[in-house]
């Protein structure tokens, strides 16, 4: 087992989030997730699961709060989930999957979270363990950012997405619109030339303005319309050869950038967006590819889903991740 030392304490996982069926014959993520803080097993690929449960930044942008409910929601979910597709990777000693809980958010400043955040990522990355986060507001990102950037090695970004988030801070304050401009931001910044992709964003979800600003800072724009244009495999294949580049890539995904249809909880929903099957066959692609290191799931808001409609599909993103991770160690089920 790998012992890991955090700066701060961690929230074991609610027993009322882990379904466990007990039944070897149909085993669920829940009966195979390992739920320890003290160690992290070993494996050729490791993932370990991280929750936020703070939407504080959200709130800051005018966001309706509620995503801080979004890593219960989404464990629930996730846990009643068969893992046939990566069953025998388990099995074989290949991939070991971990879940560390909840970064304690009580009474504490966004920018204290951040800087926790930030800790447990870099922490993980450095060892070569993939973190999934699961926000919590779109602020998220950016320690997850920083924790990628402090080993002082390129990497990549591709931010699914309606929005740019490349808003400006508010009163010198990060916020669920700015990770992205935070980064942009960044003195010497170990984001690879041209390697920051913004994929499917709306024009009527972003500012002519902010749109210009990411190109101008010469990284790329990929509009849905264009996605549509092109179909989502080329549009895919042309965002990863941008930001895998580095040979590192960080995928961040917002969940409002599905239509309104299937994914109704969250914190700002469109009318229009991808269907799952779009993106989940771009993270399974993303995650099989060998680049992957840090993957987040973010503005998910139970307070506003339908019979838990985005919880569960913000669960089978994370299972096709975990899948497409499996598939590079060469244990396809």
């Amino acid at each position: 087992m790998t012992s890991l030392r955090f700066r701060t304490s961690l929230q074991p996982v609610d027993a009322s989030c882990i379904y466990r069926s007990g039944d070897s014959e149909d085993p669920r993520i829940g009966d195979i997730c390992v739920y320890d803080l003290q160690s992290l097993p070993e494996a050729p690929c490791v993932v370990a699961i991280l929750g936020v449960p703070q939407d504080i930044g959200v709130e800051r942008n005018g966001g309706r709060v509620g995503a801080a409910e979004a890593p219960a929601a989404i464990r629930r979910a996730l846990t009643k989930l068969a893992p046939t597709a990566f069953l025998s990777a388990l099995q074989s000693g290949e991939l070991a999957l971990c879940d560390l809980g909840n970064i304690e958010t009580d009474g504490k400043t966004l920018e204290q979270i951040h800087d926790e955040h930030y800790d447990i990522v870099a922490q993980l990355v450095r060892r070569g363990i993939v973190p999934i986060v699961l926000g919590g507001g779109h602020d998220c990102a950016w320690p997850t950012v920083r924790a990628i950037s402090s080993d002082g090695q390129p990497y990549g970004v591709i931010n699914i997405d309606a929005h740019t988030d490349v808003r400006p801070l508010k009163d010198g304050r990060a916020h669920s619109g700015s990770p992205f401009r935070q980064m942009l931001d960044m003195p010497s910044s170990c984001l690879a030339p041209g390697g920051f992709v913004e994929f499917g964003i709306q024009s009527t979800g972003a500012s002519a303005h902010h749109i210009a600003s990411v190109r101008q800072a010469g990284m790329h724009v990929m509009m849905l319309d264009e996605i549509r244009r092109d179909g989502i495999h080329e549009a895919w294949q042309r965002a990863m050869s941008h930001a895998a580049a580095s040979g590192r890539t960080y995928v961040s995904v917002d969940m409002d950038a599905f239509a309104s249809a299937y994914a109704p909880g969250v914190s700002a929903p469109a009318a229009d967006g991808f269907a799952p099957h779009e993106v989940r066959a771009c993270l399974t692609q993303a995650a099989a590819s060998g680049s992957l290191i840090a993957l987040d799931i973010l503005e998910v808001n139970p307070r506003y889903d339908v019979d838990g409609r985005t919880a569960k599909l913000a669960a089978q993103l994370i299972a096709d991740v975990i899948q497409g991770l499996a598939s590079t160690r060469g244990a396809k089920s």
